[in-house]
């Protein structure tokens, strides 16, 4: 397993900043979020299924979107 990649956010149930935590494991990838939905286990396609909504969605926004 590689070394977790935390990357921040804010959770209504807390109120408070919390952190997702992204972990990849052979050819998964896994989320482990702060939320009741923690765990999380992703195909490579589903990863990318996912980023490529969230890409399309974030290009709709007003404020614009794109990819790093």
């Amino acid at each position: 397993m590689c070394d977790p990649v935390r990357v921040r956010c804010t959770t209504v149930e807390s109120g408070g900043r919390e952190s997702f935590v992204l972990r990849r494991s052979g050819e998964q990838l896994r989320i482990d979020t702060p939320t009741v939905f923690h765990r999380t286990v992703w195909t490579p396609e589903q990863a990318r299924e996912l980023r490529d909504a969230l890409t399309a969605l974030l290009g709709q926004l007003t404020t614009g979107g794109g990819s790093r």
